[in-house]
């Protein structure tokens, strides 16, 4: 009841208009080519977390639509998807659709890469989407692993529990995870520092490649993810209603069970979510051995409700993930181990304002880190814990001309503190604000956008004897734009122009560490002295999405001022641990590349899709290769999909694999870590191939019809290790061998 009072009075304030019994209606009917009514097509008002889905005849009718301009799309497996752009004010409106039939499955809107929702023919940046069925076979215990077959995303993983996602050569601090939409905080900065984000449960992934820095402030520089998650069912003039669904699945490698159950309802104005999940698994097999300390264990949980209305809407989420993590050392007897609680909570409220409207998000996050010596004490080595608050307001402008756009301000506010016996970085509180305006313009053929953002960026660290600092205060002022233009050569093609600036502020760790990190296998002091790393990156492509392809090729060119990184100091090595001892220094580096991805459909049977990326990272002070870049890879696949009618529908088959070229572009000092591992035996870099077969089909069994998916993983059994795994240089060849994978889904039913 409270929560009810809460969300009711957010709703009534003074900024938006009276409320009315049924506020404004957006109707009318979605047909095909030929003018046959489209059953079942989902129409989505994306910026009032708003949809429903057509009748029988095509119709569709979403009523009690707060005023304002929208973007609303229309999706249907089979279906090119339809974007139109809305402006609801003073009347119910009608809009009929017409959808062109398709064989590839198009993504059918994006929401990160822009300020409004827009088609990702149209985005400005180089965009990806992980959804649907694709989604549900990439699930792996760790985000990188998730996207790891996404053109220009690579893994870069400390075992299996994890894996941070690769964005064109940049990774940790240099790419920014969003939880649906809300900044996440988690301490990324370590190499064994994980993403700590729940990827089963969500509708799509989005991924924007390139600076961000324009909507998302600070270490936007290479990237930005978003784990996006469906809107809360809507039962605005129809029925109250309730359903389940629940999916299972198991990996015989690491004999690693996995499930989740959802339930989820509306009644009227108000609408809820509940989901459970959680997996664990042993240590995984390579082809030759076991790879020791290799488990690892999740359990997740999410909660929210929802209250629409023609007077706006107000949306409360709050979320638990506990993970314990095994780490493989160098020594096979010891068992270094990871506990990590990561809460969130967030408050979302959209107000109308005649054709305006106002976003506000409010945004906690509380990040537990508590690292062990091993699995069997409760000792606590390292402790750190971060609180972070955010807050984002928006106002959408109603439409000047053909300008669209928003003007917003960003608030952050991080504390940080150190618990345990030992002791990296100092406490330290880190505050932010921003202020941006994005702007879309549509002029016929072409499309620009463009943004500019101010921050302010304070820190303040605590003295601590044991790391050497006193009391520090450091403040950074960064502007940065961004200016895109497409250009379409005809209703299925464009060609994409965009040039962006991002930053990245100096983290706690970066400026004031000053002990043993485990993770990096190295004694690490930090710069007081550094600067803002500033990125100004260019990107052309030309894309595709007709009714059999789907394509994009493009370069990127990626120029970093003040780039931050880590130099052994030659001869020094710290007397206790025994291990090299590294500064954090600055220097310019340059990172240029290419992507290109591919989905052929030549008959409705055979669905044939490709990948190849490769990025060349040039530490330009240096005039040495950047560490850790990924090698030039391809990936390839070939899929025969039935069209079975009876108990088994929808049938596949599948065979796919993925080469990885040897790199040869190593750092200097990388070269030079390899070669000790193994006690001076090194690890050399190495090309390799991996072969894996799929299949699975729609089992109709009454009412609630079972999915059932089967993956076969390395088939030849190759014995491999991954460029950017951490642990290749604590055992050989540490790659999963062959394992089988089953997953089932269903809907539990409905009430």
């Amino acid at each position: 009841m409270l929560l009810h009072a809460v969300l009711l009075a957010m709703l009534a304030s003074p900024v938006a208009p009276p409320d009315t019994s049924d506020g404004h209606a957006l109707s009318g009917t979605v047909t095909d080519s030929a003018g046959r009514p489209l059953a079942a097509v989902r129409v989505t008002v994306a910026e009032s977390n708003r949809y429903t889905r057509s009748d029988a005849d095509g119709r569709y009718r979403l009523p009690d639509l707060p005023s304002g301009t929208f973007n609303i799309t229309f999706a249907l497996v089979g279906y090119r998807p339809v974007v139109l752009r809305v402006r609801i004010v003073d009347e119910d409106l009608v809009r009929d659709v017409t959808m062109q039939p398709t064989l590839v499955e198009l993504p059918p809107i994006q929401v990160t890469a822009t300020a409004g929702a827009t088609s990702p023919l149209e985005s400005p940046q180089p965009t990806s989407d992980v959804a649907g069925a694709e989604h549900d076979r990439a699930q792996a215990p760790s985000l990188g692993a998730t996207l790891s077959e996404v053109a220009g995303v690579h893994n870069y993983s400390s075992g299996v529990g994890i894996g941070k996602p690769v964005i064109r050569g940049l990774t940790s601090n240099r790419v920014l995870v969003l939880d649906d939409g809300q900044r996440m905080e988690t301490q990324q900065w370590g190499d064994e520092h994980g993403n700590n984000v729940e990827t089963t449960s969500a509708e799509r992934i989005e991924v924007i490649k390139g600076p961000a820095s324009v909507l998302y402030g600070s270490d936007a520089l290479g990237g930005v993810i978003n784990v996006v998650q469906a809107p809360l069912p809507d039962a605005t003039g129809r029925p109250g209603f309730a359903r389940a669904s629940a999916n299972v699945a198991y990996s015989t490698n690491n004999r690693e069970p996995d499930a989740g159950v959802r339930i989820e309802g509306a009644d009227g104005h108000f609408a809820f979510r509940g989901v459970v999940s959680g997996r664990t698994s042993s240590d995984v097999r390579t082809p030759d051995y076991t790879l020791w300390n290799s488990n690892n264990e999740a359990i997740a949980g999410s909660g929210a409700i929802g209250y629409r209305s023609s007077g706006g809407f107000g949306t409360l989420t709050f979320s638990q993930r506990n993970e314990k993590i095994g780490l493989t050392d160098e020594d096979p007897a010891e068992t270094p181990t990871q506990r990590i609680a990561t809460s969130r909570a967030r408050l979302e409220v959209q107000l109308p304002a005649g054709a305006n409207h106002f976003d506000f998000d409010l945004g906690y996050e509380r990040n537990r880190r508590r690292e062990f010596e091993d699995k069997f004490t409760d000792e606590v080595a390292l402790g750190l814990l971060s609180q972070t608050f955010t807050a984002d307001a928006k106002w959408h402008h109603a439409p000047l001309g053909k300008l669209n756009g928003v003007i917003g301000v960003q608030g952050l506010l991080t504390d940080f503190s150190n618990f345990g016996g030992e002791t990296l970085i100092p406490n330290s509180t880190t505050g932010d604000v921003g202020l941006y305006a994005f702007e879309s313009l549509d002029a016929g053929r072409f499309s620009f956008t463009g943004g500019l953002r101010y921050d302010y960026r304070h820190l303040d660290a605590d003295a601590n004897a044991d790391l050497g600092n006193g009391n520090e205060t450091r403040t950074w002022n960064s502007v940065v734009g961004n200016l895109g233009a497409l250009y379409r050569l005809n209703p299925e093609q464009a060609l994409v122009l965009n040039v962006g600036r991002g930053f990245r502020a100096p983290s706690t760790f970066d400026l004031f560490s000053n002990g043993v990190h485990e993770g990096t296998l190295a004694f690490e002091r930090g710069n007081p002295d550094l600067r803002t790393e500033k990125s100004l990156n260019t990107d052309l492509a030309w894309r595709i999405q007709s009714g059999r392809v789907s394509a994009e090729v493009g370069g990127f060119l990626n120029i970093i001022d003040d780039y931050i990184y880590s130099v052994p100091v030659p001869g020094l090595i710290d007397p206790e641990s025994g291990l090299q001892v590294y500064d954090v220094v600055q220097g310019n580096a340059r990172l240029a590349g290419f992507e290109a991805s591919l989905q052929y459909h030549p008959t409705s049977w055979l669905h044939l899709r490709g990948t190849a990326d490769y990025v060349a990272g040039q530490n330009t002070t240096e005039d040495n290769p950047l560490p850790s870049m990924p090698p030039f890879r391809a990936t390839y696949g070939a899929e025969i999909e039935g069209d079975w009618k009876g108990f088994v529908q929808q049938p596949y088959v599948s065979v796919s694999g993925e080469t990885n070229a040897k790199q040869t572009r190593l750092d200097p000092d990388e070269a030079a870590f390899f070669a000790q591992a193994f006690d001076g035996a090194g690890f050399t870099p190495m090309a390799y191939t991996l072969v894996n077969l799929g299949a699975g089909a729609m089992l109709m069994t009454g009412a609630n019809p079972v999915r059932v998916d089967l993956q076969l993983n390395n088939v030849f059994n190759k014995a491999y290790a991954p460029q950017l795994s951490r642990v290749k240089t604590n055992a050989p060849l540490p790659g999963m061998g062959r394992t089988l994978i089953v997953r089932m889904s269903a809907a539990l039913g409905a009430w």
